[in-house]
């Protein structure tokens, strides 16, 4: 149940340390950045199905999503939990191309969350995986934003890791209509 607050105190670590520690897990799940490593214990002990109808998309699911919507460019997902179809699909992306020729700045990703436990997963399933771009941790049907977060993987290295940087908190997002 503190795995949330963990992660938050991983995430607040300086950047050396929290690299250093991003390696030891990097290397406790075999390498294997295909996938989101909490989904099957945040989905057992951590959802708030009954609270706010709160579920995940299985990775069998999240593969043929993946493979099927092919995407290249910036992705946007409205309800990305711990955001393991955002690590499928940025995956199934980094295997059609060479490890050099495949760059975040390339494929950002903006994506929102409302739960305060899948926030922190979130964060970290993202900056280890070096994503660039925003999460905003708010309500996307009423745009209320809770506080918004920049990935910023400053050398564009597919094997690096990106800073997460917290901006404006308490705000509305408008997307302005021209005319």
């Amino acid at each position: 149940m503190e795995l949330p607050q963990a992660v938050s105190r991983l995430l607040a670590l300086p950047l050396d340390e929290r690299n250093r520690r991003y390696r030891e897990l990097i290397t406790l799940n075999e390498h294997d950045m295909s996938r989101d490593w909490f989904q099957l214990l945040f989905e057992q002990e951590l959802a708030q199905r009954k609270q706010r109808g709160q579920d995940f998309t299985s990775m069998e699911v999240g593969s043929l999503l993946a493979r099927i919507v092919r995407a290249d460019g910036s992705i946007h997902e409205p309800t990305a939990g711990n955001g393991g179809l955002l690590i499928r699909t940025l995956w199934e992306s980094q295997q059609r191309v060479l490890p050099w020729e495949w760059f975040p700045s390339e494929h950002q990703v903006e994506c929102w969350e409302l739960s305060d436990r899948s926030i922190p997963l979130l964060l970290l399933n993202l900056s280890i995986r070096g994503v660039m771009g925003v999460v905003y941790h708010g309500d996307v049907l009423e745009l209320s934003v809770k506080a918004r977060y920049l990935l910023l993987n400053r050398k564009d290295d597919v094997l690096g890791f990106s800073e997460v940087v917290r901006t404006d908190s308490g705000m509305i997002v408008r997307k302005e209509v021209g005319v």
